[in-house]
C-alpha cells in the first residue's frame, strides 16, 4: 500500500510536504519552549534587580530620614522636613513590597514562592523596626535632651537595621546571579540541540533528496532539455518512459507531441520546398521582365539624350551661318550661299528627327540602319561643307587625306554625323591657328578614318572613361562644352556598323613633365617635339575590290 502510495507524484509530493510541515511545526514546539524557559529566566532576573534597585531607594530613603531627624533635633522647637522624609521611606517601603508582591504572584514553583515569602518576612521586619524608630524620635523630640534621644535612637536603629537590609540585598544579588547562570546555560543549550536540530534535518532533507527527488528532478531537468532541443528545430528528440507516475504520464504525451510535431515539419517542409520552387520560378521571370524593362528604359534614356545631341549640333550650324552672314553687310551671294547652307542643315536635321522618332516608336530603340555604299571622298567632303563655317569662326584650318577609291557599306547619315561630332570637338579644344586633319587610308578589310586635332588634348587618366556616357573631362566644365555624350554616341553608332573606335592624346599639360617620343600614327615632328593634340580613329568594313584583295593576298 505505501509502496504504490509513494510510486505516484502526488503520495511523494504528499510526503515531502508531511515531513516539511512536522519539520517545522518541531522547530517552532522547540523555539516556543526554549523562548519560554529564556523568558522565565529573563524574568527573574529582572525582578531581582528591579528588587535590588527597589532595596538601594529604600536604603536612600531611611538615610535621608535619619539625616532630617538629625536636622530637626538641632532646632529648638518643630519636626522641620521630618514629617516628609517619613512619608518618602514609608512610600519606599511600599513600592518594595508591592514588587515582592507582584514576584510572587507570576511565580509557580515552590522553591521560588518559599524564597520570594521569606524575603517579604524580612521586609516586614524592617519595616516594624523603621516605625519602632520612627516613634522614638517623635518621643525624643518631646523631651529636653531632643538631640541625645535622636541619636541614641538611631544608633539603636542602625544596630539592629543593617544586617537584616544587608543580607536582604545579598539574597537578591544572588538570585539575579543565579538567573544569569541559567540563562546562560539555556543559550549554550539551545545552540547544543539547534546544532543538532540542524544536522538531523540535513541529514533527513538529503535522505528524502535521495529517495523521492532525485529522479523526479532528473526527469523534469530532461523534458526541458528536450523541449529545448524541439525549440532549435531537433523535433526527432523523445524521452525515455521508465516510470507509472503522472510525470510519467505527461513524458508520453511529450514524445506524442514530438512525434505529431516532427510529421508536421516534414510536410511544412515538403511544401515550403514546392513552394520555394514556384518562387524561383516566379522570380526569374520577374528577373527577366525587370531586364527588359531595364533594356527598354536604358532605350528611351538614351533616346531623349541622343536627340538633345543630335539636334544641338544642326542648330549651331544654322545658328553660325545667320550670325555669321548678319554680321557686316553681306552681298547677295553671300545671303543664298547661307541660305543653301541652312536649307541643307534644316534637310539633314529632318532626317535626323525622323530617325529619332523611328527609335521611339521601335520597341528596342536600336537605329535601323540603311546600309549602302559610301564613298569616303564624298563623306568627307559633306563633312567638310557642314563644319566649314565652324572652322572658319575658330580660325582653324580643315585638311583632308582620303586614299582614292575607299568605299563603305554603312548608313552614310549616321556615319557623317559620327565624324562631324568628332570634327566639332576638335573645333572646340583646338586654339586659333591650328589644323584639323581629316584621313582615311585601307588596312586589310577595313577603312581606317582619323581624326587629328593640335588642341589642348586630353589626359591620361581620363582616356579609359572619354566613350562613357555623360563623362566629362576637365576641359568639359568650360563655356562651350559638350554633355559627354558625343563620344559615347559615336561609340554606339560605329558598334552597330561592326566596328570599333578608340583615341589616343598628348594633353598639353603633360609636355612640361619631359618630351615624349613621337608616334607615327599618334603623333607629329621629331622625338622630343611631339605636338599636344587628340586623335580618332574608327574602323569600318570596306569594300575592297577584287583586283587589291588578290594582290594583298
Amino acid at each position: 500500500m505505501l509502496s504504490t502510495f509513494l510510486s505516484s507524484l502526488r503520495g511523494r509530493m504528499a510526503l515531502l510536504l508531511a515531513v516539511a510541515v512536522l519539520v517545522t511545526v518541531t522547530s517552532v514546539g522547540a523555539l516556543v519552549g526554549v523562548l519560554g524557559l529564556a523568558n522565565a529566566e529573563v524574568d527573574r532576573l529582572v525582578s531581582a534587580q528591579r528588587r535590588l534597585e527597589r532595596l538601594s531607594v529604600l536604603t536612600g530613603r531611611i538615610g535621608d530620614y535619619a539625616l532630617t531627624a538629625l536636622q530637626a533635633a538641632q532646632q529648638p522647637d518643630g519636626l522641620g522636613n521630618l514629617p516628609k522624609a517619613r512619608d518618602l521611606t514609608r512610600e519606599a517601603f511600599q513600592r518594595f513590597e508591592d514588587a515582592l508582591g507582584e514576584d510572587i504572584a507570576r511565580t509557580s514553583g515552590v522553591e521560588q514562592q518559599t524564597l520570594l515569602a521569606a524575603r517579604s518576612r524580612t521586609l516586614a521586619r524592617l519595616r516594624a523596626q523603621f516605625e519602632v524608630l520612627d516613634r522614638q524620635i517623635q518621643a525624643a523630640m518631646i523631651t529636653p535632651q531632643r538631640a541625645t534621644g535622636v541619636r541614641v535612637a538611631l544608633d539603636v536603629f542602625a544596630a539592629g537595621f543593617g544586617p537584616p537590609l544587608g543580607l536582604a540585598m545579598e539574597e537578591e544579588r544572588i538570585a539575579a546571579h543565579q538567573a544569569q547562570e541559567t540563562v546562560h546555560d539555556l543559550r549554550i543549550r539551545t545552540v547544543r540541540w539547534s546544532v543538532a536540530g540542524v544536522i538531523l534535518a540535513l541529514l533527513l532533507a538529503a535522505f528524502l533528496y535521495h529517495r523521492l527527488g532525485r529522479s523526479l528532478i532528473n526527469r523534469v531537468a530532461e523534458v526541458a532539455t528536450a523541449a529545448a532541443e524541439i525549440a532549435r528545430g531537433r523535433t526527432d528528440t523523445r524521452l525515455t518512459v521508465t516510470g507509472h507516475d503522472e510525470l510519467s504520464l505527461a513524458m508520453a504525451r511529450f514524445n506524442r507531441m514530438a512525434l505529431h510535431l516532427a510529421r508536421r515539419e516534414a510536410k511544412l517542409v515538403a511544401d515550403q520546398r514546392r513552394l520555394q520552387e514556384i518562387v524561383d520560378a516566379r522570380t526569374a521571370e520577374l528577373r527577366g521582365a525587370n531586364e527588359r524593362l531595364e533594356h527598354v528604359d536604358q532605350a528611351r534614356r538614351r533616346f531623349f539624350t541622343d536627340v538633345s545631341h543630335e539636334l544641338r549640333t544642326p542648330l549651331t550650324v544654322i545658328l553660325g551661318e545667320a550670325e555669321i552672314t548678319l554680321r557686316g553687310a553681306p552681298t547677295a551671294d553671300d545671303l543664298a550661299a547661307a541660305l543653301r547652307v541652312i536649307q541643307a542643315r534644316a534637310r539633314r536635321l529632318h532626317r535626323r528627327v525622323e530617325d529619332l522618332l523611328r527609335i521611339a516608336r521601335s520597341e528596342t530603340g536600336q537605329i535601323e540602319l540603311e546600309k549602302r555604299e559610301i564613298p569616303v571622298a564624298g563623306l568627307f567632303a559633306e563633312v567638310e561643307e557642314d563644319v566649314a563655317s565652324l572652322v572658319r569662326a575658330r580660325g582653324l584650318m580643315l585638311e583632308r587625306a582620303v586614299e582614292p577609291g575607299l568605299v563603305v557599306e554603312a548608313d552614310g547619315e549616321w556615319l557623317r554625323q559620327v565624324l562631324e561630332g568628332l570634327v566639332a570637338n576638335a573645333v572646340r579644344h583646338s586654339s586659333p591657328g591650328t589644323t584639323i586633319r581629316l584621313a582615311a587610308r585601307l588596312e586589310g578589310a577595313a577603312a581606317v578614318l582619323t581624326v587629328r586635332d593640335q588642341g589642348e588634348g586630353i589626359a591620361r587618366d581620363e582616356l579609359p572613361h572619354v566613350f562613357e556616357r555623360f563623362f566629362r573631362g576637365t576641359s568639359g566644365g568650360r563655356e562651350g562644352g559638350g554633355f559627354g555624350i558625343g563620344l559615347a554616341l559615336a561609340k554606339w553608332v560605329v558598334d552597330r556598323h561592326e566596328g570599333t573606335i578608340g583615341i589616343s592624346s598628348v594633353a598639353r599639360s603633360e609636355l612640361t613633365a619631359g618630351p615624349v617620343a613621337a608616334d607615327e600614327e599618334t603623333g607629329e615632328g621629331p622625338a622630343g617635339s611631339v605636338q599636344a593634340g587628340t586623335c580618332v580613329e574608327i574602323r569600318i568594313p570596306a569594300l575592297v575590290p577584287h583586283g587589291i584583295l588578290e594582290a594583298a593576298q
